[in-house]
């Protein structure tokens, strides 16, 4: 009896050791496929971020390669930014649509233009209201209407240029530095209302000799860069405290270190003007200038390029 009885005792252990085993081994089994699972899984993500960061560099890549490609045929982005072209190539061209665009294919970004409003709002480029320097005729542009002005021709034979159609012709690819002459409400109103219609807020800054001008300016338009074209010592020092003025652009004999060490103290971008010679364009890069109005396209973007 006692011999039955631990009979059944071994087989109810074996029993339970064989049911034990079974359950490590459903267990181990469940253990080693959740983790194969999870491997897998880990492996998938892996694969999937890695086809992701690949693809971002590409489309990165792409962009960058579309970008400097736009930026090549604008002629921007390798155009010397320190350039301001004024007048153009040469005297006899001074203003006109051929001496920008002389400009613009030596390789500048960046055109100077003073303007003059006609007596139907329109703006042309010209340094004075005087039409007698600009093309030998006793008047003001002022005065005369668009059709009045369009059969005049400067002294070198060119018709006086149009803002518009400088802009039309040239776009944005290429940034407009428009100096203020005048500073009457008509012409800032005039300027203002340009600046808009052709959407140029990104690429124009305003130029100008008169703290009154760019002031106004700068309450109405905040975000577009403003110049102070610099005669003397004493404006300088007016200029440094001002916040309408973000450059200080100097005549050539004020083009000194000291200067520009002190724009650059307090904020401000520091030029100069008219600068045509090698040795004048070569001691301002020197200096550290940010810019600098130029007659001579070709030679200061052949010396910036070197």
């Amino acid at each position: 009896m006692k011999k039955k009885a631990g009979t059944t005792k071994r087989l109810a252990a074996i029993a339970v050791m064989l049911l034990l085993c079974a359950v490590a081994t459903v267990y181990i089994l469940n253990l080693a496929h959740t983790r194969m699972e999870e491997a897998r899984q880990a492996e998938a993500e892996r694969a999937i971020a890695e086809a992701e960061q690949q693809a971002a560099e590409e489309a990165a890549a792409a962009e960058a390669e579309t970008a400097a490609e736009t930026e090549e045929a604008s002629g921007v982005a390798s155009a010397p930014e320190r350039v301001y072209s004024y007048k153009g190539s040469s005297d006899d061209e001074a203003y006109t649509m051929a001496a920008y665009d002389h400009a613009v294919e030596a390789g500048s970004g960046f055109i100077s233009m003073p303007f003059v409003v006609s007596g139907d709002g329109t703006l042309f480029v010209a340094d004075s209201d005087e039409s007698q320097g600009l093309t030998g005729y006793s008047g003001y542009f002022s005065g005369m209407s668009d059709g009045q002005i369009a059969e005049l021709k400067t002294r070198g034979g060119a018709d006086i240029a149009k803002l518009s159609d400088i802009v039309e012709k040239h776009g944005k690819n290429i940034n407009y530095i428009i100096e203020l002459k005048y500073t009457s409400d008509r012409n800032i109103q005039a300027l203002e209302d340009f600046i808009k219609k052709n959407e140029l807020e990104g690429n124009v800054a305003i130029a100008s000799t008169y703290f009154s001008g760019l002031k106004t300016l700068e309450n109405d338009m905040p975000d577009i860069p403003k110049i102070f074209l610099c005669e003397d010592d004493v404006s300088f020092g007016e200029a440094l405290g001002l916040a309408q003025v973000d450059t200080i652009s100097v005549k050539k004999d004020l083009m000194i270190a000291d200067y520009c060490k002190m724009a650059h103290e307090r904020g401000k971008k520091f030029g100069a003007w008219t600068l045509n010679t090698e040795d004048e364009i070569k001691s301002a890069i020197d200096m550290g200038v940010d810019s600098y109005f130029t007659d001579e396209t070709n030679l200061a973007v052949g010396i910036e390029k070197n």
